[in-house]
């Protein structure tokens, strides 16, 4: 019995990781594409990770592996992807049905978006700490 339960929740668990990892890389192609993040100099990866992070603390589902999580990265996903589809009307659409409603989508975005610019705004702070540490420590030191 015990095996059954492992084996069980590695499936899910591995299920769970690959939905996961399609949101993360979506979010990392936006986020490469950005001319904020271009011009301000700004790692795409560390900002992907802080969006993944902080967005999927706010999706359905308590754990990655449980089937309300999976459902919640593949409608990311999809939202994320909407401005490249073909057919925008249909994926918009399928999004309402994968969030319940038009609210529930709106509340996806809203989290997103959220998301979005809280990592921006923490991670150019980072940055911009780290550029006057550097300097500061560039600078000669003047002693009497």
């Amino acid at each position: 019995m015990k095996k059954l339960l492992i084996i069980s929740l590695s499936v899910l668990t591995l299920a769970a990781c690959s939905e996961q990892e399609a949101y993360q890389q979506t979010v990392f192609e936006q986020i490469s594409n950005d001319p904020d993040i271009k011009s301000y100099h700004l790692d795409p990866e560390t900002v992907t990770q802080c969006i993944v992070d902080l967005s999927s603390k706010k999706m359905a589902g308590i754990v990655p592996f449980e089937p309300m999580r999976k459902a919640a990265y593949e409608g990311y996903t999809k939202m994320i992807g909407l401005k490249k589809s073909e057919k925008p009307e249909e994926v918009l659409q399928e999004l309402r049905e994968y969030f319940g409603d038009a609210q529930g989508l709106a509340d996806a975005h809203r989290n997103y978006s959220e998301s979005y610019l809280e990592c921006i705004s923490t991670v150019t702070h980072r940055t911009l700490d780290e550029q006057e540490g550097m300097e500061e420590e560039a600078k000669p030191e003047i002693t009497e």
